[in-house]
């Protein structure tokens, strides 16, 4: 379930206010605005539509009275856009959109509002399953809706065959990084030195954070090209561009301050930083100073291999980029990887786990589309204790061995899977187990898995279900 208030974009609060950059109101027209600022308050903020109108208007969220979800991020850090899935020719994919909304994460839908001919675009914000069908929060107050009555989507919405996969049309995907965003640390303004040396940020989404960290509170995040004034000596600044690990005291045009990474900033607008740091050459640890050959992204030329036994699966802590070489380059560039991804890693997990975290190391993964590259390890955490394994035959005799008794383990990490299979697939997820929850070991020799990297332990819940969980992410 989604929880947040229900709004009403015919409020009199604001139905009359213009929608974007057009003549039109918010009233008319403002349902995604609406359910997009319901989705905000969802994850930790306090907006209403109106507020959120003329904030994305100021950061240019708008074509006419057209909404840009992806400048969202940009305004609210706490909010990662994915995707926007058009399904109007096809079944909508409902197991996935069940995925979503049985994890708590807000997903928006297109939907019919008119028995006209065509698609009449409304946009509705999902609050909870509820037998074949979903409990909404409906952006537009028809006559006696109110906090309490239940708005389900094909009883409102039924011109295209009252089923879920005819009456969707698209599906907005979103995420948040924290159940909320964390309390903004105070902070005292450094003044602009007087011999101003500007930087400018290499990529999409360069996070400015208030402290020189990863962790760091983040304040916002920039555009590729955003010029930044160092509050710095300008000497001390350039020693520290295009190397990992360092970081640049900055204020951005709108004058807030804070961090940037500088292996992200460039001293010349539109050129990629000037790598001075050894990179890896290779999946291992080992460094070289010379550059790979290659200056495109590699593209398989056969199908991929089998993912190796006991392979990790990691997602982002924010959007990564998935590159071809382990290089921070323009041409090294793939994509971007959202933060609702699931990356399996290539290499074995002795090596992978001391990358993780580690800033200037990298991990080989592949992607959800099975194509292979690379990613920082410094922005990926593991995918709530999940492995992989080839194939179901890896567990043959722990499946076939008989219950050890009472040895009782416990969930070590919030959200760990718990599967059918020891495999990373959305078929074998039974559920997501909370910290603490406490399982029995039901094979024999179970023991001496526990906390152990690269194993799967056969378990039972309290509820009496069988499955599998990463023996690393549990503990006695």
């Amino acid at each position: 379930m989604f929880k947040t208030q229900n709004l009403y974009q015919n409020d009199e609060k604001w139905k009359s206010a213009k929608l974007g950059n057009s003549s039109e109101t918010i009233g008319g027209w403002g349902c995604l605005l609406t359910s997009v600022t319901m989705m905000l308050n969802g994850i930790g903020y306090n907006e209403t539509p109106e507020s959120v109108n003329e904030k994305m208007k100021k950061a240019g969220g708008y074509q006419g009275a057209f909404f840009i979800p992806s400048v969202l991020p940009f305004v609210w850090p706490n909010c990662a856009y994915r995707d926007m899935q058009p399904c109007e020719s096809f079944p909508a994919p409902i197991a996935q959109i069940d995925a979503a909304v049985a994890q708590g994460k807000p997903v928006i839908l297109q939907v019919d509002w008119n028995k006209q001919a065509g698609i009449q675009t409304h946009f509705v914000l999902i609050k909870e399953k509820k037998g074949n069908d979903y409990v909404l929060y409906d952006p537009y107050k028809y006559g006696g809706d109110g906090p309490d009555k239940e708005v389900l989507l094909t009883t409102r919405y039924k011109y295209n065959g009252a089923t879920l996969e005819k009456e969707i049309s698209a599906v907005l995907w979103f995420d948040s990084y924290s159940a909320a965003p964390p309390e903004p640390p105070k902070v005292t303004k450094v003044p602009v030195p007087a011999d101003k040396f500007a930087v400018y940020a290499a990529e999409d989404d360069l996070a400015l954070r208030a402290d020189p960290s990863i962790g760091g509170y983040l304040w916002k995040r920039l555009l590729n090209g955003t010029e930044l004034i160092c509050l710095e000596p300008k000497a001390t600044a350039k020693a520290k561009l295009g190397v990992n690990g360092q970081w640049i005291n900055v204020q951005e045009p709108a004058g807030d301050q804070g961090y940037v990474a500088a292996w992200y900033v460039s001293e010349t607008k539109g050129q990629a930083p000037a790598s001075v740091s050894p990179k890896p050459a290779s999946t291992t640890t080992t460094n070289s100073t010379t550059k790979p050959a290659p200056t495109t992204p590699a593209v398989p030329a056969t199908p991929p291999k089998p993912i190796p036994a006991g392979a990790m699966a990691f997602v982002p802590t924010e959007e990564l980029a998935f590159r071809s070489r382990p290089d921070i380059a323009p041409e090294t560039l793939i994509r971007r990887i959202p933060v609702t991804e699931q990356l399996i890693c290539l290499e074995p997990a002795n090596f992978a786990i001391e990358k993780v975290g580690v800033v200037g190391k990298w991990l080989k993964v592949r992607d959800q589309q099975n194509k292979e590259g690379f990613v920082a390890a410094w922005y990926v955490k593991y995918a709530s204790g999940s492995t992989a394994q080839a194939a179901p035959a890896a567990s043959t005799s722990a499946s076939a061995s008989t219950s050890n008794g009472e040895t009782k383990v416990k969930a070590t990490a919030q959200a760990v899977a718990f599967r059918k299979q020891p495999v990373v697939s959305d078929s074998t997820l039974i559920r997501w187990l909370p910290l603490g929850e406490e399982l029995t070991v039901n094979e024999l020799g179970g023991d001496v898995k526990i906390g152990a990297n690269n194993q799967w332990l056969k378990v039972k819940d309290k509820g009496g279900v069988e499955g599998y969980v990463a023996a690393w992410f549990v503990g006695r």
